[in-house]
């Protein structure tokens, strides 16, 4: 006896899926960095995909009518072929000829393929013209099968049903054009609701594309057939109209045979689609059958407060900020440092200068000192040499101020400046974890305040900090316990080229800024503990063209009491949550204009418009370019002021703009975390 085929019951397996998660992951969370099978989040990847592998080998289990009926639940409804849309070039010889619309054009095969013309077109005489046309679905007549007797039955065409965009007989019910059983014409219903055993009615189920005749449906009082059953062995036969799809369209220069001047193909427009399979109509609606009720990203915090809070106009939810200088100190960068550093030295107070390591060309660590702000060379002192045992050597110096001496980092040593000589890394910090206790790449230190720091050591691609108190010339623990984490996990937005072994790490204000190689990147610390920063902006019931008062954008205790009752069952646990305003940038705009008149009215009258735009264009839930409000985090040039008062009727000119922030500069910087807040105009209006 010949084999049965074997079906493939595992076509989707553990690995691929694995390897797929992997690859969507830079475009989703550009943040998670760490894609090795160590990270926490590869492992959650890992069960959940060990978990569908065997899920998916069940659902392949399952037989068609089994799926049609989980698809129909769903509400997946496979897409009918698509018709194609061509241009046809007509072509007279002697007289002028005139097409008229909805005219039938053939192309010859074993089944015709018929286009219709959609526009009337005058075709000249000794010359040619186009028009467009779309294929004629086909008239199919099928036969389903026969009826068992039994309620509820249901029949499959064999193809989509296509509904065309002209009235159909029953265009709101069916997209069949008949249904017949026994010969019977058998009309269409759009429910079983109100029918009785004798209505001769059938449903169409759209979701799965079956004909449906009546079921028998439990009542308090016992069972009651809705809907006639077709008698047994009576013939169910249907008509419908279907497209070819793409594999039967045709090509640009096939002939076209009608009662026209001679017509050809000239353009494809579109080339009309095949029927959806089931598992085609899965991945197209598989993003869209239900929005996820669990909040695990800071995107997802965002959207449910987007549909759901009513109280909240604008929301943002934040994981991390970037610098709101992100600009490098011009110490830290080439050619006021060498291209290549071994360590480095910023005082954590009051930095203004920076120490730059390096190996010279006889194998002896070199330095060399530049401002921070210009980048230009300085001279250096007798402190900033090395003490001896790090002379051939030097893996990271730590300064903390510029008063206080320097603790110096070699192989497994380190010493403060001026010791009688280096001790152990193990013995000067107890409990630090055996990786950090020799080699360290870099380490840095963050003041909270005079004398307690947070210090980082950094090595490889994961770094610990711990809290300390500088006293009696040393570092000493001053409570809590230190964590050991991942450089790309806690320095969000650092590349990974200066994730993993940076040669120095300094802070300035705060910033950390990573050299490595030739390049430097500066970002801000995330700690662990870190809260989402759930920025709201109320409705603002004001004039959008009037001033705002800063009082009015405030988190009143209903958006607080409504933000706890949406986020507090979606968030994962251990998520904190900061609910906070967007932090607003005040500025002033200044304007130089023209205007049609020069009356004293018309000149205020200019000004009053001119600030009414302003107001409007800058607005934090109705500004911005496309009115939706001022985009978190976009600084404001004098172009923005531009771009409002161009569309002012009053205005004929704009001469000159300019803005005016509390920084000085001639641009508004806005964080991460921040809107725009116009709190004053200045409008010069010259001749």
């Amino acid at each position: 006896m010949p084999e049965l085929p074997v079906p493939d019951l595992d076509d989707l397996r553990f690995q691929p899926m694995v390897d797929a998660a992997k690859r969507a992951l830079p475009s989703r969370s550009p943040s998670w960095t760490d894609h090795n099978v160590s990270d926490p989040g590869v492992t959650l990847l890992e069960a959940c995909a060990g978990r569908v592998d065997a899920l998916v080998y069940r659902a392949n289990r399952m037989t068609p009518q089994q799926r049609s009926r989980l698809l129909a639940l769903m509400g997946i409804t496979p897409m009918a072929a698509v018709p194609c849309r061509v241009v046809v070039r007509f072509t007279a010889a002697g007289v002028e000829r005139k097409v008229p619309a909805g005219t039938e054009l053939t192309v010859p095969r074993e089944r015709p393929f018929v286009l219709r013309t959609t526009a009337p077109v005058r075709v000249p005489a000794d010359g040619s013209a186009t028009v467009g046309a779309v294929e004629c679905p086909e008239q199919i007549a099928e036969d389903l099968g026969t009826s068992d007797g039994r309620p509820g039955q249901r029949f499959a065409p064999s193809r989509r049903p296509w509904t065309p965009a002209a009235p159909t007989p029953h265009p709101a019910l069916s997209p069949v054009t008949e249904v017949t059983v026994d010969g019977t014409v058998w009309p269409p219903v759009a429910s079983f609701a109100g029918t009785d055993r004798q209505t001769p009615c059938y449903w169409w189920d759209d979701a799965v594309g079956e004909v449906v005749f009546g079921p028998l449906v439990p009542f308090a009082d016992g069972e009651r057939q809705l809907g006639a059953v077709p008698p047994p062995g009576a013939p169910v036969r249907v008509t419908y109209a279907a497209c070819r799809g793409a594999r039967e369209g045709v090509s640009p220069g096939t002939e076209l045979v009608g009662d026209t001047p001679p017509a050809v193909v000239e353009e494809v427009v579109a080339p009309g689609r095949d029927t959806e399979d089931w598992r085609q109509a899965l991945e197209r609606a598989a993003l869209g059958l239900a929005p996820p009720r669990r909040a695990v990203t800071a995107a997802d915090h965002e959207r449910i407060l987007t549909e759901q809070a009513f109280t909240v106009a604008r929301a943002l939810v934040l994981d991390s900020v970037r610098p709101e200088d992100p600009r490098v100190p011009a110490g830290l960068c080439p050619p006021a440092r060498p291209e290549s550093v071994t360590a480095c030295a910023v005082a954590v107070h009051d930095p203004d200068r920076a120490v730059h390591y390096f190996v010279d060309a006889n194998g002896n660590v070199a330095y060399r000192r530049a401002f921070l702000d210009t980048g230009q060379e300085r001279p250096g002192t007798g402190n900033d040499y090395p003490p001896a045992f790090a002379a051939k050597r030097l893996d990271a110096v730590l300064e903390l101020e510029r008063d206080v001496p320097r603790l110096w980092f070699s192989d497994d040593l380190c010493a403060w400046t001026g010791d009688s000589g280096p001790e152990k890394i193990a013995d000067e910090f107890p409990g630090l974890p055996d990786p950090f206790r020799t080699g360290v790449d870099a380490v840095a230190a963050l003041a909270h305040d005079d004398s307690d720091y947070e210090v980082f050591f950094f090595r490889d691609d994961s770094f610990y900090h711990r809290r300390f108190t500088y006293r009696d010339g040393g570092l000493r623990p001053s409570g809590g316990r230190g964590v050991r984490s991942l450089i790309s996990e806690s320095f969000p937005r650092l590349s990974p080229h200066c994730a993993r072994k940076p040669d120095a790490v300094v802070t300035v204000n705060g910033v950390f800024s990573f050299l490595k190689g030739a390049r430097t990147e500066s970002t801000l610390w995330l700690p662990e503990d870190a809260a989402l920063r759930v920025l709201l902006v109320p409705h603002l019931a004001a004039d959008p063209g009037t001033p705002l008062d800063e009082a009015d954008l405030g988190v009143t205790d209903a958006m607080h009491e409504e933000v706890d009752r949406l986020l507090d069952g979606a968030r994962l646990l251990g998520d904190r949550l900061q609910v906070a305003p967007p932090d607003y940038r005040s500025f002033v705009a200044l304007a130089r204009v023209r205007s049609w008149a020069y009356t004293t009215h018309s000149v205020e009258e200019t000004k009053r418009a001119a600030g009414r735009a302003l107001y409007r264009y800058f607005h934090p839930t109705s500004g911005g370019p496309d009115g939706s409000g001022w985009p978190w985090g976009r600084r404001v040039h004098a172009s923005d002021v531009l771009a409002a008062l161009e569309t002012v009727p009053e205005v004929r000119a704009v001469l000159d703009a300019s803005v005016e922030s509390s920084s000085g500069r001639p641009v508004v910087e806005v964080p991460d975390n921040g809107l725009v807040l116009l709190t004053d105009y200045v409008i010069d209006v010259t001749d």
